[in-house]
């Protein structure tokens, strides 16, 4: 068994693999601020109730946008005697040319989201991602990783819409009913759907253009199935990308 881990800003994902199958997946929310033993407590119980050996893993890979969470999540995983442990960018690089102008400043979820697109569909690549931030990366057919757009995503979108106005409500986002929103909720729902469809269109576009003019685009994320059921450009959806690029690493290194 393998047990990949990508640590968001927002949400953490575990994926379990059984013969380089993902046999379980499961999220839980990010929370840095908790303590190594409360962390350990989490995992017992998470142990117990998605049957999750951890003493059995062969090998753990964790891929971190959270530094703090790294720390506690490694502390407490090693208190339970999962081992071996290897932090993405620490313990194990992702094998791609890294062309960023300061490459330390590139999210190691971005280099194994593009090198997964890329070994899995041996072409240059867009992949975008709908988490927390939007991210659109490109890695060209010979495993460059040439460099990215960022944006909000949709739940910084909603949280700061209620936060900075006075009059506009925090909504649960889902897709509205019609493109015109006929009340406040639906408006907020679509103004920020379509563009965010618009915006990975028109991106996406570009960078094709400019830069991958044969590129696959893949998208992932927590939005991501949302976007790609509206979006043109978007070739493929693959909601668990990060995992998967985390075993695809363990075969690169071995």
């Amino acid at each position: 068994m393998i047990l990949a881990i990508d640590i968001g800003n927002t949400t953490t994902n575990f994926g379990v693999f059984d013969k380089r199958r993902l046999a379980a997946q499961f999220s839980v929310a990010t929370q840095p601020n908790r303590t190594a033993d409360e962390i350990t407590l989490q995992l017992k119980a998470l142990a117990k109730t998605r049957h999750l050996h951890l003493a059995r893993a062969s090998r753990i890979l964790i891929c971190s946008v959270v530094p703090r969470m790294t720390a506690v999540l490694t502390e407490a995983l090693k208190s339970l005697d999962a081992i071996p442990i290897q932090v993405i960018g620490q313990d194990l690089k992702v094998p791609l040319k890294n062309r960023y102008t300061y490459p330390e400043q590139v999210g190691q979820d971005r280099l194994v989201g593009a090198y997964a697109a890329w070994r899995t569909y041996k072409n240059e690549c867009i992949v975008a991602d709908f988490g927390t931030a939007i991210t659109i990366d490109v890695v060209t057919k010979k495993g460059e990783y040439l460099g990215g757009v960022i944006a909000p995503g949709l739940d910084i979108s909603l949280e700061a819409l209620a936060t900075r106005t006075a009059l506009l409500p925090k909504v649960e986002l889902k897709e509205p009913p019609e493109l015109l929103g006929r009340d406040t909720a639906n408006s907020i729902r679509s103004g920020l759907l379509y563009g965010c469809v618009a915006l990975c269109d028109g991106l996406v576009t570009q960078l094709k253009r400019q830069y991958a003019p044969k590129a696959t685009v893949v998208a992932t994320g927590g939005s991501s199935a949302l976007i790609a059921k509206h979006a043109r450009t978007i070739d493929h959806l693959k909601p668990h990308l990060v995992l998967e690029g985390l075993l695809q690493l363990t075969s690169s290194q071995s």
